[in-house]
């Protein structure tokens, strides 16, 4: 099997983007901020390389906030030894992303948010590892009924978003509420049996609505909540909540936690808990310990059939990181080290254990940002 490679963005898209950038920025811009981060995460699985740019600039009006990405996957794809049809081959793909965000002063404490993004490529290793597998599996079978639903997947995903911030307690308290529509098109699911092949769903749609609201509790305490419900093709409404406090302890230490959960039904159930501490070395130069916790209680993948379930899944993570902060420049350099614990697979996902592994996990962060 040849190496794959990820479609480039098409000239419509492009075209679309280039003309919203031009209504939302009919005065020359001025460059406020130019960041750029190399990301790379390493494991037994998969190797990820993530380059990111982002330009913050005000045009009128308006002020933009533009990131460009690029995600480089290298993955040995290696099958279960009782698949017959399966092969050891190693995939190299790349995936590029667009997202443009901009917001406007309607009134002294009202802002008008606005977002746009476009995917070319697949969004993590674990669509890119089982767009591989249904490729073996499925590709040789011409003449089979059903085989004219098999195509070439062509992955790429597109966002609008529009949303309000009030700001109802000057300098104390804020609210969003935003509203997005996302259309992903997938890398199909297959099955096969006495009638012939059948797929899964092309195109999946989401649509969210989220409200946030950030509080100066006292002088020491920050408060931020987050509630979304979203719904998305062929499946029930995910809720999720999200509670964040960060507290200062003295003048040197400050203490961030957040809490969040997630529940879908009929069987989807996740939560997390994420605590830091930093340590303020000196005036520009910070110190942090992260700890995260994962849990969820195992998911279907909604791109594909129900033969590629999920397990149940715990992940516990652990970073230190340092970080610059100049009058002029910033820096950010943070390892992560993680570990992801499925469960036993059940009989329905035999072929994916490959996939469904427990893995560690090690990142590093390296972020380097200029304001003007």
């Amino acid at each position: 099997m040849p190496l794959m490679h990820a479609p480039q963005p098409t000239a419509a898209a492009g075209a679309f983007l280039a003309g919203i950038c031009c209504f939302l920025a009919p005065a020359a811009p001025a460059l406020d901020s130019l960041e750029s981060s190399l990301e790379v995460l390493d494991s037994d699985l998969f190797t990820l390389s993530l380059l990111t740019l982002r330009a913050e600039q005000s045009a009128g009006s308006w002020y933009l906030d533009t990131t460009i990405s690029r995600s480089d996957y290298e993955l040995d794809f290696q099958p279960v030894s009782f698949d017959l049809l399966g092969q050891a081959v190693r995939i190299e793909e790349s995936a590029h992303s667009l997202n443009l965000n901009a917001s406007k002063q309607l009134e002294d404490n009202l802002t008008l948010k606005i977002g746009l993004g476009y995917r070319d490529g697949f969004s993590n290793y674990r669509a890119l590892w089982l767009d591989t597998y249904f490729d073996q599996h499925f590709s040789p079978l011409e003449g089979i009924p059903g085989y004219e639903l098999y195509h070439d997947a062509q992955v790429s995903a597109s966002s609008l978003s529009a949303g309000l911030k009030w700001e109802y307690l000057p300098a104390n308290g804020i609210a969003t509420v935003t509203v997005s529509r996302i259309q992903d098109n997938v890398s199909p699911g297959y099955e096969i049996d006495f009638d012939g092949i059948r797929r899964g769903e092309l195109v999946l749609a989401s649509t969210s609505l989220s409200l946030v609201t950030e509080n100066v509790l006292n002088k020491r305490m920050r408060a931020r909540m987050a509630l979304t419900a979203t719904e998305t093709s062929a499946r029930e409404v995910r809720y999720s909540a999200e509670l964040a406090f960060n507290t200062a302890l003295g003048d040197r230490f400050v203490w961030r936690n957040k809490l969040g959960v997630a529940t879908e039904k009929p069987q989807f159930d996740a939560y997390f808990f994420d605590t830091s501490l930093e340590y303020q070395i000196s005036d520009p130069l910070a110190l942090y310990l992260q700890a995260r916790r994962y849990a969820d209680t195992g998911e279907i993948e909604n791109a594909l059939l129900f033969t590629t379930a999920a397990p149940e899944l715990d992940n516990d993570s652990l970073a230190l990181g340092l970080r610059y902060t100049g009058q002029n420049w910033s820096a950010k350099l943070a390892f992560t080290h993680s570990h992801s614990d499925f469960q036993e697979n059940n009989v329905n996902v035999d072929f994916f254990r490959n996939l469904y592994r427990d893995t560690d996990w090690l990142n590093l962060q390296l972020a380097l940002a200029k304001r003007f």
